[in-house]
């Protein structure tokens, strides 16, 4: 037998339909759009590309990419000594689609200023560390030096003629020059940079700079062709990355050391939903041999902590800095 439905009742019977379905299995798009992330998420780094941070970023970024099914997109903010992009993130909306690769720098600007745009610690919400790192000390191989105690002997012969680049001021680079200037007494120029890419390495290897304390990554290439000379490096201990490369403390200046690192931060306010999914893909991406790897070959340890344990590490550091500034008299020119 055949039933024939007129179109009102065909209608009612198909709205029922979808209601029972909807009581059922719930309302999709809502569902979907509940879930993080559900759209591409930007880190800022704030500093210009080609650096050692950019180039890090980048590298994690792609792999974060993988894990969280989402575009993620390095934005570039550099200028006012890493200020600008950081205070952006600060001052960003804290749904999780805007984050902050930051290293040292946020907090050693709160050492060297009074009044910053933004809090390092009450205005992010910490996600993990990402790297660590000895920074190395070169120079140009014009100088002739190979060694820091011959690059002191120098710089105390030729009072302010030896100059260094940094990333910018109240870069970890800037720090390290200031703190080798007070414990080895040498009169050193700072040289602040937008970032140390292309421009500060291009200036080293042509002389325009003499020297330049900053990481391994994106540089090693130039030391084994020569145009740039690795004399030391800046941790308690010899990098594994470059084992036959003695620390500055070891070459003559004892009590010297300075580690940098590199951090994933939103803003203050995010959930913590957000925070627990990102610093689970974070740990994720330290079981990527590849990732580990390439920055290992560049002088980093791809290292990951708690929300925790990078806050707690932020205040520790920032009475670090505090002190150093006090007994270098570092400024931010």
């Amino acid at each position: 037998m055949t039933i024939h439905l007129g179109r009102g009742t065909r209608l009612s019977i198909s709205i029922l339909a979808l209601t029972m379905a909807t009581w059922v299995f719930g309302p999709a798009m809502p569902a979907q759009a509940q879930g993080y992330p559900s759209k591409p998420i930007k880190i800022v780094v704030a500093y210009p590309p080609g650096g050692s941070t950019d180039l890090v970023a980048r590298v994690i970024s792609d792999e974060l990419a993988r894990g969280l099914g989402q575009r993620v997109i390095v934005d570039n903010k550099g200028g006012g000594g890493t200020i600008i992009g950081t205070e952006s993130v600060a001052r960003a909306a804290p749904d999780g689609y805007t984050l902050f690769y930051g290293t040292n720098a946020m907090v050693i600007n709160s050492a060297l200023q009074a009044k910053l745009p933004y809090d390092p610690i009450k205005d992010f919400e910490p996600i993990s560390l990402a790297a660590v790192q000895s920074l190395g000390i070169f120079v140009n191989p014009r100088l002739n030096l190979n060694s820091v105690q011959s690059l002191v002997a120098y710089a105390k012969a030729n009072p302010g003629r030896v100059n260094f680049a940094s990333s910018g001021n109240g870069s970890a680079q800037h720090l390290a020059g200031e703190l080798l200037r007070s414990l080895a007494h040498v009169n050193i120029v700072h040289i602040p940079y937008k970032g140390v890419g292309s421009n500060a390495i291009t200036d080293l290897i042509a002389g325009n700079v003499d020297m330049m304390i900053t990481s391994l990554f994106g540089i090693a290439e130039h030391v084994k062709t020569g145009r740039i000379k690795l004399i030391a490096t800046t941790g308690s201990q010899r990098s594994p990355a470059t084992p036959d490369v003695p620390t500055v403390a070891e070459s003559g200046v004892p009590g010297y050391k300075m580690i940098s690192w590199q951090a994933l931060f939103a803003p203050a306010g995010t959930s913590k939903a957000a925070v627990d999914r990102l610093n689970a893909e974070m740990r994720r991406v330290g079981e990527v041999k590849k990732v580990t790897e390439k920055l290992f070959e560049n002088g980093l340890e791809y290292k990951t902590s708690t929300p925790t344990e990078l806050r707690d590490m932020l205040i520790a550091e920032r009475k670090l800095y505090v002190e150093i500034v006090k007994n270098t008299g570092a400024k931010t020119d």
